[in-house]
This record gives C-alpha cells, sequence and structure tokens, in this order.
C-alpha cells in the first residue's frame, strides 16, 4: 500500500526496516476490535505478513505450523491464556526464542513479574499506544534479526574454520605416510601438534629421497590464527616446487627464502630446520633458519644441542644457510619442537627456558620408555600451562632403534650388516678385505663352501656374497650354490666376483653357473670392489622391500582391468611393483621382476645413465648422487616412466615406456651374449618372472606378460 512508502520506522535506517517490515507477526487477542487496531497500525508501518489468532489454543496451533518472527499476544482469553501460551513456547526448544510482546490492561508490579515470569519478552500496556507499539515491535525484530545474522555468522565462521582446520591437519603426515617412513627405515616417530587457536601457524612434515635416506621439517610461521595458517598454506604449497633440492637442506631453504621473500607481508617470517637423516649410517645434515635447537638425546639421556641458528626465511634476500652435520647413533633420538615448550614454568615458578627444558628432557628421557617421550613432555607440559595455549605447539621425536633392533626390512629376515668373503688370506681378495674393510658392512670370511654353508646356516643374516675366480673354480659353482642356499639365490642376493678380467679363461661361463650379479676387475682396487658391493646391496634391499610390502598386502590394483600409471623415481617405482604385483597369483616373483624393469626405465631412460656409464659410476661409489643431481637439472627433473596394466582372462600385460633413447637389449638378451656384461643381472632376473619379456623398438618400451590360464 501507498503508506508503506510514507511511514518510515522509528529510529531504524531503510536498510534494517526493509529487512523488519518482511516479518511474519503473529497478533493473538479475543477481541476483534483489537486485532483491527493492532494490525492497522502495522499496516501503515508497512507491515504485510500479518496473522491473527482468536485465542491462545489458535496460537499454539498456529505457530505448530508457521513459527513466527514475533508474537503480540494478550493474557486473558478463553481455552488457553497468555500466560500458558508464555510457558508452552518458552519449554519448546522450537520456540524459545521467539520475541514476545505482551499486552495488558494491568500495570501493578505484580502484574509485571507474573507476565515476565511466565517467560514474556516485553510488555506493552492497553489501551494500545500505537507509537509504542510500533517502537517496541521494531525493537524486538531488530534485535532478533541481528541475533539471527550474527548466530548464522558465526555458524559459517565455525564450519569454515572447521574445514580450514581440517586442511591444515591435512598438511600433517598422516598415519600411513608415517609408516611408510618407519618401515623402510630404523626410526619411529612420536609427534604431538595443537594449534593455540582455531588455526595456527606450526608444522612438521617428512618424505622419502631414496633406499637410505629421508627429509623432516619442523618450522613456525610467525604470527597467530587465520594471518599464520594463510601463509602456512602458502609455505607448504612452495615446498613442492623445490622437490628437487631436499636433499640439500642449505639449497632447499634458500630457494624457500627467494620464492617467499616478495609474497610474504613486511614483518611476517618463518622459523624452520630442515634436516636430511641417513637411516642406514645415523649422517644427519641439516641447516637452521631461527628454529628452537633441536636436541639429540643419547641412550643415556644426556642431550646435545644441534645448531639451528640462521635467519628467519622470508626476512633478507640472501641468507646465507649453511649445513651442518651431525650423527644420530643407534638407540638416540632427535627431538624437534616449538618454543612454546621454553615458556612452562619451571620448578620455582620461574621461566623455564632452553637450560630448564633441557634438563626436563634429559629427567623425561630417563624416567621410562624412551618411545614415549613426546607423550611424557607434553603431560608434563599441560600440567604446568593449563587452558588456552600462549602459542601454536608441536613436539617430534626421531627415534632411532638400538643396535640389537635395527633395520628388519624384510619377510626374509635380512638385516643390514654382513658380508660374505670366500677367498684364500693371502690371494689379492684376502688381502683386499683384510687392508679396506667398510665400516658398515661385518665381513665375515670364509675358506671353502663347507665353511660358507656352516656360516649361512648361522643365525645372523647375509648381505652379500664375495669370492674371485680362483676360489669358484676351486670350489665349483654347484657347491657354492647349495652353501649360499635357494632362499638368497631366489630373492637374488648379490654375489660379485673380483677376476683378472683379460687373463681369466671361461669367464662368461663362470659367471652363468654361479649367478654372478657383478664382476669387477681386479686392476680396479678395493674402492671399485666395495663400490660395487654397496651397488648390489642398494638393489637387493629394494627387492627385498618389495616383496615385503607384497608379502604383507599393503595395496594391490582390486579389480581394474585397465591403467595407465606413471612414476620418475625410485622409491615410486618400487611402490607401484607392490602395487601391480598384487594383481597376480605370485606377487613376489613379478614385483621383483617389475621392479628391475621400472629401476632400469628411471636410471636408463629418465636420467639417461648408460651401461657403462653406471658401472664407472658404482665403481667410483658415485652412483646415488649422480641419480640426486640429474634428477635436480631441468633436462632430467620433469621425465616419467609411463606404465600400462592390462588384464584379460588369459593374461596379465604390463607396458612399460621410458622417454630414453633405448639401449642394445639384444646384447642383453640374446643366447649367445645374455648375461655376460661385468652387470645387467637384471634384465635376465626380470626375463625370469613373467612369461614372457619383449622389448619393442629400441628398447625403451618393454610388454611383460603374466599368463593367468
Amino acid at each position: 500500500m501507498n503508506s508503506a512508502n510514507n511511514t518510515g520506522i522509528p529510529g531504524r535506517v531503510e536498510e534494517v526496516a526493509a529487512e523488519i517490515r518482511g516479518a511474519t507477526i503473529l497478533i493473538v487477542d479475543d477481541m476483534s476490535i483489537m486485532r483491527q487496531i493492532i494490525g492497522r497500525c502495522l499496516e501503515q508501518a508497512g507491515f504485510t505478513h500479518l496473522f491473527y489468532a482468536e485465542d491462545g489454543q489458535e496460537a499454539l496451533e498456529f505457530i505448530e505450523n508457521t513459527p513466527p518472527d514475533l508474537l503480540i499476544l494478550d493474557l486473558n482469553m478463553p481455552r488457553v491464556t497468555g500466560y500458558e501460551v508464555c510457558r508452552i513456547l518458552r519449554a519448546d526448544p522450537k520456540t524459545s526464542g521467539l520475541p514476545i510482546l505482551v499486552q495488558s490492561a494491568s500495570e501493578t508490579p505484580e502484574e509485571r513479574v507474573k507476565v515476565f515470569s511466565s517467560g514474556a519478552t516485553d510488555f506493552v500496556s492497553k489501551p494500545i499506544n500505537q507509537p509504542e507499539l510500533l517502537a517496541r515491535v521494531c525493537m524486538h525484530l531488530e534485535n532478533k534479526f541481528l541475533i539471527k545474522n550474527l548466530s548464522d555468522f558465526h555458524s559459517r565462521m565455525h564450519t569454515e574454520l572447521s574445514m580450514a582446520r581440517d586442511m591444515q591437519h591435512s598438511l600433517l603426515p598422516d598415519e600411513d605416510t608415517l609408516q611408510e617412513l618407519e618401515e623402510s627405515s630404523d626410526v619411529s616417530f612420536e609427534a604431538h601438534y595443537r594449534a593455540s587457536f582455531e588455526l595456527g601457524g606450526d608444522l612438521w612434515g617428512g618424505w622419502r629421497l631414496s633406499d637410505d635416506e629421508f627429509g623432516v621439517f619442523v618450522l613456525d610461521v610467525s604470527g597467530h590464527g587465520v594471518g599464520a595458517a594463510l601463509n602456512t598454506f602458502r609455505l607448504h604449497a612452495t615446498m613442492s616446487r623445490f622437490e628437487m633440492y631436499r636433499d640439500d637442506p642449505a639449497i632447499f631453504l634458500t630457494s624457500l627464502n627467494g620464492a617467499l621473500k616478495p609474497t610474504f607481508p613486511l614483518g611476517h617470517f618463518v622459523t624452520m630446520f630442515y634436516a636430511v637423516i641417513n637411516h642406514r649410517t645415523g649422517e644427519i645434515v641439516y641447516a637452521g633458519a631461527g628454529a628452537p635447537r633441536p636436541m639429540i638425546v643419547n641412550v643415556k639421556g644426556k642431550v646435545r644441542l644441534l645448531d639451528s641458528a640462521g635467519t628467519p626465511v622470508g626476512i633478507i634476500s640472501r641468507p646465507g644457510y649453511e649445513n651442518k652435520t651431525d650423527r644420530l647413533e643407534p638407540g638416540e633420538t632427535l627431538f624437534c619442537y616449538s618454543d612454546v615448550l621454553l615458556e612452562a614454568a619451571g620448578p620455582d615458578g620461574s621461566f623455564l627456558g632452553e637450560d630448564g627444558f633441557v634438563k626436563e628432557v634429559e629427567q623425561e628421557a630417563k624416567a621410562g620408555d624412551r618411545y614415549k617421550l613426546v607423550e611424557r613432555l607434553i603431560g608434563s607440559f599441560y600440567a604446568k600451562l593449563p587452558g588456552e595455549l600462549p602459542d601454536d605447539l608441536t613436539a617430534v621425536a626421531m627415534h632411532r632403534a638400538p643396535e640389537k633392533k635395527r633395520a628388519k626390512t624384510s619377510a626374509h629376515g635380512v638385516v643390514k650388516g654382513r658380508v660374505l668373503v670366500m677367498a684364500a688370506e693371502s690371494s689379492a681378495l684376502g688381502q683386499m678385505v683384510a687392508s679396506a674393510r667398510p665400516p658398515e658392512f661385518d665381513c665375515v670370511c670364509v675358506s671353502d663352501s663347507q665353511e660358507l654353508a656352516a656360516t649361512m646356516a648361522g643365525a645372523a643374516p647375509t648381505l652379500g656374497f664375495i669370492t674371485d675366480a680362483q676360489t669358484a673354480r676351486r670350489e665349483g659353482a654347484e657347491a657354492v650354490g647349495r652353501a649360499l642356499g635357494a632362499d638368497f639365490l631366489a630373492a637374488g642376493g648379490p654375489i660379485v666376483l673380483l677376476a683378472d678380467i683379460d687373463a681369466e679363461p671361461d669367464l662368461k661361463q663362470l659367471r652363468f653357473d654361479l649367478n654372478v650379479s657383478r664382476i669387477i676387475s681386479l686392476e680396479k682396487g678395493p674402492d671399485a670392489l666395495w663400490g660395487a658391493v654397496r651397488a648390489e646391496i642398494d638393489d637387493y634391499m629394494l627387492r627385498l622391500s618389495v616383496a615385503d610390502a607384497v608379502s604383507k598386502k599393503v595395496s594391490d590394483v582390486g579389480d581394474v582391468d585397465v591403467a595407465t600409471y606413471r612414476f620418475r623415481t625410485r622409491e615410486e617405482a618400487k611402490n607401484l611393483a607392490a602395487l601391480l604385483a598384487g594383481a597376480c597369483a605370485e606377487p613376489v616373483p613379478v614385483a621383483l621382476g617389475l621392479t628391475e624393469l621400472f629401476v632400469n626405465a628411471v636410471e636408463h631412460g629418465c636420467l639417461a645413465i648408460g651401461h657403462e656409464e653406471k658401472g664407472l659410476l658404482i665403481e667410483k661409489g658415485r652412483l646415488t648422487d649422480e641419480i640426486k643431481y640429474r634428477r635436480s637439472l631441468p633436462g632430467y627433473a620433469e621425465n616419467y616412466v609411463t606404465v600400462e596394466f592390462r588384464r584379460s582372462e588369459t593374461e596379465i600385460l604390463f607396458r612399460i615406456v621410458d622417454p630414453g633413447e633405448g639401449f642394445d637389449h639384444q646384447a642383453f638378451t640374446s643366447a649367445e651374449d645374455g648375461h655376460t656384461k661385468k652387470h645387467g643381472r637384471g634384465i635376465t632376473m626380470a626375463g625370469g618372472c613373467f612369461s614372457e619379456v619383449s622389448y619393442i623398438g629400441k628398447g625403451n618400451e618393454v610388454l611383460a606378460r603374466y599368463r593367468i590360464k
């Protein structure tokens, strides 16, 4: 009506007034004239959604079907009084917040107490004063809408913050990631994370780098809440851009700093500690950016501090990060934490600080199970500092297993350590072992196949076997094979032969009969010998870890019949081999065969490491470093291997394609020349794991068939 455009709502701006005019109002009075007066007053103010009831019972029935935004209620009515209506509505959660404006002719204090005790929101006297009625209606509707809008806003914010919190927690390592890291090393993880607000700026994580190494970081973005969380998301996304530098902490931090400094707001920064840990040797290479100093807790519970000093990420253009080294011995723990743990009160109530926290860590390390160190420290912290945290809290412990428990890596029971050497003490090989024995291997020397068999029957597992051509001929390939045992041979256990390649007769046949992994020329000396042994053991451990994953049925392809996969690294190759082999009735040999083909595709195809070049790199002990280096180069970083999986009723076909230039596969697969190179046994091994293996074209495409029927 026209009057709606000319009558304002007292004290309300037009935007609010428009929302108020759209409100649903129920007018309840047993007198028709009163309903008309109140309705006319509200209509003139522009209200259009007006409804009427003659008594309390009718009002309750209306409200049950159409809840109003405001109720104008008379008190003295037949059937159900206004007092009873108020009490009924307040007892129902659906209507407990409904504004109820009571009208009454009585204004005694006792009457008002009774009205408000019954649950009324406000009181307006009869006869109706129209300006007063309109003002009170508008006030209560405005309050209702403001509260509703605030409640809706709070609900939306709670939902969005909950989603953001879940997203932030998803950046933390999940159980599968930690389990994979633990299963591939002799290090177990213990961690605790809690944000001081809905969102926080702390983060930690880790990733596999190679068969021997993993990286781990702990960081703290300045500030709290949403701003810190947004910078954390930005930092996490940026880290993925520099995957090729993860094996060098200083370069990794420098790269992050270069990318984040231009984007971080002024005054925002990140303190960070990043370390690369070799879980076989215990070597730690790390760099710091102003993070709290990590601790190494030894087997006696004493702490030594690492130097994590450095400019926080995002402050200056040239921070000058440097790599530092340390060593995590068997049974020791690397403990990283956020600085809020230093802020708890000490025994005398004073600020704990680094010195006090070191003493507390030492005390807790001696108090019980080392693998629950974080649990005890966090329990002690919360007892001293209950309630809201003043800052985000992160605590991560990496426990290296004691020597006697270390490195159970497969279902075959193989652990790191023993290498058997069969040769005369006076021979060139015997003298090499005596004068240049690597510290990471427990070299056990035997004189003949009988002693070899007795040693193999012992409790300690064997990682590799070395002999020379003269001893191998004297003992005979069959006797040596029996001594090594079927399990060692079936798993592709490393057999390294030292020989005078130019002078030894029938070396090709000897290698074939003995199933030698690699031949090392006598003239190359001990460095080349042990480089070859290390490389062969690395490959052997890779195969064992694949077989272990298959035996545990970590995952398989399920009912998939056609699929395509891509990978770039040896670790990804191992995981995919274990996955795809699960589709076969005999998964272990298939997994081993796929691993050989996949790793060859990575090294020779993606990284263009040739056959002879690989041999030289192995002899110099530089193969792993060369792989890391090439993966960081633009020409190789994005190369990947493609695997097509096809399953039919009669066979499973694996088609493996790499981007390399191929190789002379006939030299490795022909009856005359196969398995006669100084290395290259993997191709022969892979061929024995499938019904058929075919190299297409120039050799960078391989078809491996597994017959089902």
